[in-house]
């Protein structure tokens, strides 16, 4: 084949590695910014929360998320963890309206489990959403927090609620969760100097207290 002929092909080639790299490109950009957004909406609502547990919620926030009507799955599964949280609160808050909200916030924690196979935090909010709806000694309620600890033995933004909900209802659990639940109490107290009393407060006059002092170095 003549030379000019492969000559006159490299331009072509080149032209066609260059669209294929801004191609590429254009998808990462377009990843990237898409990302973003969802990390945005993440922290916004994690902001929201973090509001209404303090008591701080603004009118705001209520139709933003309380009353949104944005589908759980369109949303990130982080935000929508969130959201279902949120609405779990509010039917805490208010028996009146509770069996509604309890429903949407079963809706947004289901969508929100299903987006990964283990997710300690996912399965936190169920076991926090099964007391609110069968009581805290309910099998269903028991069962959310033994497999809270299965998928994650340890949460730090967690396991000050579920170390208090497990003492709470010790007799009931099984020796595994039992176990999960001191050895998590003994890390938080390990985890500054600040956290020591703090967590052992969380066990203060329950069966676990003196296990859990056991497994602290002295």
């Amino acid at each position: 084949m003549p030379i000019t002929a492969r000559n006159e092909r490299r331009p072509a080639i080149a032209h066609a590695a260059n669209a294929a790299a801004m191609a590429a490109l254009g998808a990462a950009l377009v990843f990237t910014v898409s990302t973003l957004s969802s990390e945005a909406r993440v922290v916004r609502t994690r902001e929201a929360s973090v509001r209404q547990a303090a008591g701080l919620a603004t009118e705001a926030d209520d139709q933003d998320y309380l009353r949104s009507t944005v589908p759980a799955k369109d949303l990130p599964a982080r935000a929508v963890l969130l959201r279902g949280v949120m609405r779990a609160r509010a039917a805490a808050a208010d028996p009146a309206g509770a069996a509604g909200m309890l429903d949407q916030a079963r809706a947004d924690i289901a969508v929100a489990r299903a987006s990964r196979p283990i997710w300690g935090e996912a399965e936190v909010a169920r076991a926090y959403l099964e007391l609110l709806a069968h009581g805290a000694e309910s099998p269903q309620a028991i069962q959310a927090l033994a497999q809270s600890y299965i998928a994650a033995p340890y949460l730090r933004d967690s396991a000050p609620w579920r170390i208090r909900f497990g003492v709470t209802v010790w007799p009931r659990l099984d020796a595994a969760t039992r176990d999960h639940i001191v050895n998590e109490t003994a890390w938080l107290a390990q985890a500054s100097g600040r956290n020591y009393a703090y967590a052992l407060g969380l066990v203060a006059g329950s069966p676990a207290e003196a296990l859990v002092k056991s497994r602290i170095p002295a």
